[in-house]
């Protein structure tokens, strides 16, 4: 799911620890005390966009996303010395030009909003923690708020980005821009996509890499790859049937062609390489072996894009 961090004075944050960078928050208040908006951290996932509002109340604003590259780690020091900290590594920071003033959102979507938070509020223990309050009748930021859940429903609300959600919740999700925002917010419903993508496959395959023998079970060194490319394919894009669940090191290996899965989901090695060739030397003891099951198997169709993509010679 996307995010939402809010940083009041991104300015005064330094080097290697500034907006775009990552996501940071000590682990306890001073009593010992945890506070919800920083244990959300440890939900963030690889692949997952992260929205930046920043700004103080007069000129708050979304100014820009990135995409989260780790889960949470937990470190002792921090721009200030030494501190207990929850930390995400970010990527690809882009800035929305222009930006997306905070009032301009409470103005144009007051009622929206009002709606959604009466909605949440009704759901007590359950609700969703949000980035923003009615106070005195007024729509404002939520102190404290540091990292925040955005919904399908309010990404819609504040970024006009529609989730699309194919009949059985998971096998298939897309992502497009409802408003005429341009061409930014399209590329940000991309991403949106791919991490609803990713975050599926994921899951498909209980969170563990698929090539047999794998028992790398960790999200930090887990991704959604795709089978046939989302380039290749708009007709896969968002399909958990499109994808796998693969390490690191497993998914460049698939990436570069250096394996496949044939019809019967069995490994099939690429070209031979020399036998003192690391890659070589991982993968073989998993030739012939079939993939774990999992509730949405890889589709056919995908397998024989990849087939054809790296010259395997194998009968559908």
């Amino acid at each position: 799911m996307p995010w939402l961090e809010m940083s009041r004075t991104p300015a005064a944050r330094p080097a290697g620890w500034r907006v775009g960078e990552c996501l940071w928050s000590p682990r306890q208040k001073k009593g010992g005390a945890t506070w919800g908006f920083w244990e959300t951290l440890k939900q963030v996932l690889p692949d997952d966009v992260v929205f930046h509002l920043c700004g103080n109340s007069s000129n708050a604003a979304f100014v820009g996303y990135s995409v989260a590259t780790s889960g949470a780690d937990l470190i002792e020091s921090g721009p200030n010395g030494p501190e207990q900290l929850y930390r995400v590594e970010l990527k690809d920071y882009t800035e929305l030009t222009p930006s997306l003033p905070l009032k301009d959102l409470f103005a144009d979507k007051n009622e929206q909003l009002r709606n959604y938070f009466k909605t949440n509020q009704d759901l007590g223990k359950n609700k969703e923690r949000l980035f923003y309050v009615i106070q005195s009748k007024r729509l404002q930021c939520l102190n404290g708020a540091y990292l925040s859940h955005v919904s399908d429903q309010l990404l819609e609300i504040v970024f006009g980005l529609r989730v699309i959600r194919g009949d059985s919740g998971t096998s298939t999700v897309r992502v497009e821009a409802t408003t005429s925002t341009g061409s930014q917010l399209a590329l940000v419903a991309l991403r949106v996509g791919q991490q609803a993508f990713s975050r599926n496959v994921r899951e498909n395959w209980k969170h563990r890499c698929c090539f047999p023998g794998c028992d790398v079970a960790d999200d930090r060194f887990l991704v959604g790859a795709h089978i046939a490319r989302w380039a290749d394919s708009p007709d896969t894009r968002g399909s958990t049937s499109n994808g796998l669940c693969l390490c690191l090191v497993h998914d460049k290996a698939f990436e570069i062609g250096a394996f496949t899965f044939d019809s019967q989901l069995r490994v099939v090695l690429g070209v031979k390489e020399p036998s003192s060739s690391w890659v070589h030397k991982t993968l073989l003891p998993a030739k012939g072996e079939a993939m774990p099951q999992a509730e949405v198997a890889p589709a056919a169709s995908s397998l024989a894009q990849h087939w054809a993509r790296h010259g395997f010679k194998i009968e559908a």
